[in-house]
C-alpha cells in the first residue's frame, strides 16, 4: 500500500509569515510550484497560494462605462472595467504586506505514514491541492495533486 512518505516532496521550500507577498509570490514562480507553507520556526501556521494573492487583489478604482446596446430591463446598464494599471497597482499594494495576512491558516496536514488513498480523499473532500507533511509537529515535506498522480503511475507501471 501506498504511503504519503513514497510520493511527497521533501525537503519541501516553505516561507515564514513575516515573508513580503512579493516574496513569495517570486519563490512560488522561481520554484515553479503554486503554493508553500508557512511555518513559524518548524510549526505549519499556514498555506500561502497563488488563489490568496488574486483573492487578495482588490483594485483601488473601478470605470463605469455604459453598455450599448443595453441588456438591463431598466434600459441602461454599466460595465466595470479594471485596468491593467489597476490590477498592477493592486498587487504591488499586497505585495508589501506580510504573508500572514493572505495566507489561508486553517491548514489540514497528513503524516508520513498515513496511505495514500486517505491523503487524497482528505484533499477531494475540502477541495485543497496541497497538504503538508508533518512529523512529530515538524514539517518534513508536501504532497501536492501533482505527487499524487505521479506517485500513482509509478505504482500502477510496477504492477
Amino acid at each position: 500500500m501506498l504511503k504519503v512518505r513514497d510520493v511527497m516532496t521533501s525537503p519541501v521550500v516553505s516561507i515564514s509569515p513575516d515573508t513580503s507577498v512579493k516574496d513569495a509570490s517570486a519563490l512560488l514562480a522561481q520554484k515553479n510550484v503554486s503554493g508553500l507553507p508557512v511555518v513559524d520556526g518548524d510549526r505549519v501556521v499556514g498555506i500561502f497560494s497563488e488563489a490568496d494573492v488574486l483573492r487578495s487583489m482588490k483594485t483601488m478604482k473601478k470605470d463605469l462605462r455604459l453598455v450599448y446596446p443595453s441588456i438591463s430591463s431598466l434600459g441602461i446598464a454599466f460595465q466595470e472595467e479594471v485596468t491593467q494599471r489597476e490590477i498592477i497597482e493592486a498587487y504591488n499594494e499586497i505585495g508589501r504586506m506580510p504573508v500572514k495576512q493572505v495566507m489561508s491558516s486553517n491548514v489540514v496536514t497528513v503524516t508520513p505514514d498515513e496511505a495514500i488513498n486517505e491523503a487524497i480523499a482528505s484533499m477531494v473532500h475540502r477541495g485543497i491541492n496541497r497538504l503538508p507533511v508533518v512529523e512529530k509537529n515538524r514539517l518534513v515535506g508536501i504532497i501536492t495533486r501533482g505527487d499524487v498522480i505521479r506517485g500513482l503511475a509509478k505504482e500502477g507501471s510496477t504492477r
